[in-house]
């Protein structure tokens, strides 16, 4: 199987941005593809609404050209902090939510907010890549939490020994994980809250996928371990199908979340007028619930149209996910999944994330929440080409 990598491509995945700062692969490799790619499965939210559906939300679009397009609120206008923060059952006021323009920035600001040069920290790996990459230039002190197949649950055990040595600054948590699909249970963050409050350490938690688990509820770590012990990242882009809103935030303590603020006044200063008045309605509680179970069907219909196409002949070993929009699989018959993955989109124009992205050689992300009414063509397509593939291999 020719299928080589070329050298261009593979230091713009894996070279640095700056001195330090690694290049993000994982998104590198997105944007590079997604736009010309036939057959699109690298997406990790569910199909995103349109701008006609909002409607269906109680959206009304017409009170938009009376909106003046000003800079507006720039810790987010009290209305879309206070439906943020009924999304955490009381655990977080208004005043401990900052609006940010995607959760990429809540977790860049949060990060740089909470850790110094130095400073040791715990982290979930694999992850979504944004925070190892942001410690390493950061100067801090990384000690990485692997989840390990064929569970690939958070390992809580591993954790609460390093916290009791190392009394680390923060835990950084991906969590339900990206790209696992697993999550931890409320007896789970429970564990971790009561260390987090005997050694000081800080919990951030990156929730992005947080109201996308497909068999029952959780709470947030803020419900858990409350505000004086941790931080909420999330957003829209996932689970809700609004990435083109650019909303996220950060939620915790009052003044952890003022020194995001400061921060974020160094980065986009406020998150857009037009979006959050959209997203302030979106956030009502009816809407929060419909559009979570939207995510979660979608989900399902999918995971049942793989199953049926993995059962005719697989050629990956999937690890069902318990949450997420995506799914972990192993590829058994190569080691090199940048190869494979960039084979797929040269020669059959397939887009799926190859694990080098996740420091996971051997396994690809598959996304399970694109549009249903197209997703088994897609799949057929996908486990077509990878039996041609093996067939060569």
């Amino acid at each position: 199987m020719d299928c080589s990598v070329p050298d261009e491509l593979v230091n713009e995945l894996f070279g640095e941005v700056v001195e330090g700062l690694p290049c993000f692969c994982l998104e590198r490799w997105q944007s590079l593809h997604e736009t010309s790619a036939k057959v699109l499965l690298s997406d990790s939210g569910v199909h995103p609404l349109t701008v006609g559906e909002l409607s269906e939300y109680g959206v009304d679009l017409s009170k938009i050209s009376g909106l003046e397009v000003g800079y507006g609120w720039t810790k987010g206008s009290p209305s879309i902090r206070g439906r943020i923060s009924e999304l955490y059952g009381g655990a977080v006021g208004a005043e401990g939510v900052v609006v940010t323009n995607g959760s990429a920035e809540a977790n860049l600001t949060s990060l740089l907010s909470a850790v110094k040069p130095g400073d040791t920290v715990l982290v979930d790996m694999p992850n979504y890549m944004q925070i190892p990459g942001l410690l390493r230039w950061v100067g801090a002190r990384s000690i990485p939490l692997w989840r390990k197949p064929p569970s690939w649950r958070f390992p809580l055990e591993d954790a609460l020994d390093l916290m009791r040595k190392y009394r680390p600054k923060a835990l950084f948590v991906n969590d339900p994980n990206n790209p696992t699909g697993t999550a931890m249970s409320e007896a789970e963050l429970s564990e971790l809250a009561r260390e987090s409050e005997n050694v000081g350490t800080l919990l951030v938690f990156d929730e992005v996928y947080w109201g996308s688990e497909l068999h029952a509820d959780r709470p947030s770590i803020l419900e858990v371990a409350g505000v004086e012990h941790a931080l909420s990242v999330s957003g829209l882009s996932k689970v809700y199908g609004l990435p083109g809103l650019r909303i996220g935030w950060v939620a915790g303590d009052k003044r952890v979340v003022n020194r995001v603020w400061g921060v974020k006044d160094y980065t986009s200063i406020a998150p857009s007028v037009l979006s959050a008045y959209i997203a302030s309605i979106i956030l009502e509680s009816g809407n929060v619930k419909r559009l979570r179970e939207r995510a979660r069907s979608m989900v399902r219909t999918n995971l049942e149209v793989l199953k049926g196409v993995l059962a005719l002949g697989g050629v990956i070993d999937p690890y069902w996910p318990e949450a997420g929009a995506y799914l972990l699989a192993r590829i058994p018959w190569s080691n090199d999944t940048l190869a494979v993955s960039y084979k797929l989109f040269k020669e059959y124009s397939i887009l799926i994330n190859p694990g080098e992205c996740f420091e996971l050689p051997g396994y690809v992300r598959i996304g399970t929440g694109q549009n249903p009414a197209t997703y088994g063509k897609s799949v057929h397509a996908l486990i077509n080409a990878l039996k041609r593939m093996v067939e060569t291999h």
